[in-house]
């Protein structure tokens, strides 16, 4: 019972020192010093459209950018069953991103991404698409916040 009640109030304690000091993160989109002004998309156009719908345009932005994406989803069965039947996909974004100066032309920033995931194939096709693309989704989104982080901490 009282270490409960010391969890609790060491908890409570910890919440009201850090909302108090005035802590906010820096890699935010209210802190980015860069906008990205076009998208050169080659690959999976799809999965480049989705990637360039999640950096914000920011008008006083001092360095204005515009970055060349080749971006590839590939699927490949990681696991069967011994009649043969597929148990488990391994999903696989690559994408290679070379940002450029829109003032003049300099290569500012160039990069591979890769990120992989598996998931487990359901018994409709139906419902192991909807997962997969649940999947691509969320590597799209991890893969825009790893350059959106990276572009920050070259910009700061």
């Amino acid at each position: 019972m009282l270490s409960k009640f010391l969890k609790i109030l060491f908890s409570l304690l910890l919440l009201i020192l850090v909302q108090s000091c005035g802590y906010q993160p820096l890699l935010t989109e209210k802190y980015q010093k860069f906008n990205i002004n076009t998208f050169n998309i080659s690959g999976d156009k799809k999965l480049g459209q989705m990637l360039a719908n999640r950096f914000v345009e920011v008008k006083d932005a001092e360095n204005k950018l515009m970055c060349k994406i080749d971006i590839k989803k590939s699927r490949e069965i990681s696991n069967k069953d011994k009649a043969g039947k597929v148990l488990e996909y391994s999903l696989n974004v690559n994408l290679n991103l070379e940002a450029l100066s829109t003032l003049d032309g300099s290569s500012v920033f160039k990069k591979n991404y890769s990120q992989k995931r598996s998931y487990k194939a359901s018994t409709f096709y139906i419902d192991t698409l909807s997962r997969e693309k649940i999947i691509t989704d969320e590597l799209v989104i991890s893969i825009a916040n790893q350059i959106i982080n990276d572009l920050n901490l070259i910009y700061k």
